[in-house]
């Protein structure tokens, strides 16, 4: 069910940047987030939320995933809110 509403909140986010990921959270530059990256802009999440914001479970949050879990709620927008 997760999946799916995930998968829905993809579907119609149309106004989230290209760019989801900020500097402030890509600190390594490679264009994904690690658990610890998160943590550092995100320090209330547990690893069960990156679990869950981590839908291919990767172990890496690219920038889909992170307009899911802005879109959703789950995670304040780096660019504005953090």
């Amino acid at each position: 069910m997760k999946n799916a509403t995930l998968v829905a909140a993809l579907v119609t986010s149309v106004a989230f940047s290209a760019n989801a990921m900020s500097a402030d959270t890509d600190t390594d530059g490679d264009g994904m987030a690690s658990f610890a990256e998160l943590q550092l802009v995100y320090p209330f999440l547990t690893d069960s939320m990156f679990m869950d914001i981590d839908t291919n479970g990767d172990g890496l949050v690219d920038d889909e995933e992170m307009a899911i879990a802005v879109e959703l709620g789950n995670l304040a927008d780096p660019e504005t809110d953090a």
